[in-house]
């Protein structure tokens, strides 16, 4: 399982912050490792993926949507860095190849996307046992 949760949780409207966000991951490992499985399998792998940090933008609707967003964005990495060294999960800063659009601060384009995805490769691979 890859999760890849956070930069919407940034969204001031809905007082998001990182801590917030780090419960919300943990609340999502808890169900994960809570379900009964099949035929007695062992709950899946996890890997927690801290996403790009939010980018400051010209965007006015995205700028007053994520208005301070960015600073609270660059916490998500050791909060959830922190949570997969306490819950035994796999860790990765999306945030180290990757960067968002300056259209809109917050999302990815085809080239960052494609960054985030052969990194992540190495280490799907390991846990699928490839």
């Amino acid at each position: 399982i890859i999760i890849m949760l956070g930069a919407n949780d940034m969204k001031p409207w809905i007082h998001g912050n990182p801590v917030a966000a780090k419960q919300g991951i943990q609340r999502l490992i808890d169900i994960v490792r809570g379900h009964d499985y099949p035929f007695d399998w062992p709950a899946p792998q996890i890997l927690i993926v801290a996403p790009p940090v939010v980018t400051r933008t010209d965007n006015a609707e995205f700028k007053e949507m994520f208005a301070g967003g960015d600073d609270a964005s660059k916490r998500l990495a050791p909060q959830y860095s922190a949570l997969a060294d306490e819950a035994g999960c796999g860790f990765f800063d999306a945030g180290t190849v990757a960067v968002t659009t300056p259209l809109d601060g917050v999302h990815l384009d085809a080239e960052n996307t494609r960054n985030i995805g052969k990194a992540l490769a190495p280490l799907v691979r390991v846990m699928l046992s490839f």
